[in-house]
C-alpha cells in the first residue's frame, strides 16, 4: 500500500474539492458544510470531523462516504501535486480514490517499460476505473 499523509500541506494541494466526480454531489456540500461549522465552532465543544468525513485527499483517507457522485466524469488525479509529488502513476495506484479507496497498487501486472507503456496504462485505467 502506498502511504499518503493526511496532513495540512497534502489538503492544500489536493484537487477534490474542485473535481468535476464531485461537482454536483449535494452529499459532498453537506460534507463541506460540516467542516466548516466545525472549524468555526469552539475546540472544546468536542465537534471535530474525522478525515473519513472529509470530502478531499481521498488518496489518504479511503473512499468517500457520498453515494451520489458522477464517476462517469474525468477526475483530476494526474493534475493534482499530492499525485505528482508521490509519484503514484509510477506507483501503480488508481485514479477515482473516492471511489476505489486510498492511496494502492492497482494490479500485479508487467505493463512493461517500453513505449507503449503508456498506452497500457491508459487502457488499463479505462477498463478497471470506468463504472458499468
Amino acid at each position: 500500500m502506498i502511504e499518503i499523509d493526511f496532513n495540512p500541506e497534502n489538503m492544500e494541494k489536493c484537487l477534490c474539492a474542485q473535481c468535476p466526480v464531485q461537482a454536483k454531489s449535494s452529499c459532498v456540500k453537506d460534507q463541506w458544510k460540516e467542516m466548516e461549522e466545525a472549524s468555526s465552532a469552539d475546540i472544546d465543544s468536542g465537534f471535530v470531523v474525522g478525515p473519513e468525513k472529509v470530502p478531499q485527499l481521498y488518496c489518504a483517507t479511503g473512499k468517500t462516504i457520498c453515494g451520489d457522485l458522477y464517476f462517469h466524469e474525468e477526475c483530476q488525479c494526474k493534475s493534482c501535486d499530492v499525485w505528482k509529488e508521490n509519484d503514484l502513476e509510477a506507483r501503480g495506484a488508481p485514479a477515482y480514490f473516492c471511489k476505489n479507496g486510498e492511496a494502492s497498487e492497482c494490479c500485479e501486472i508487467d505493463i512493461g517499460e517500453d513505449e507503449s507503456r503508456e498506452a497500457k496504462l491508459r487502457e488499463l485505467r479505462r477498463t478497471y476505473y470506468t463504472p458499468v
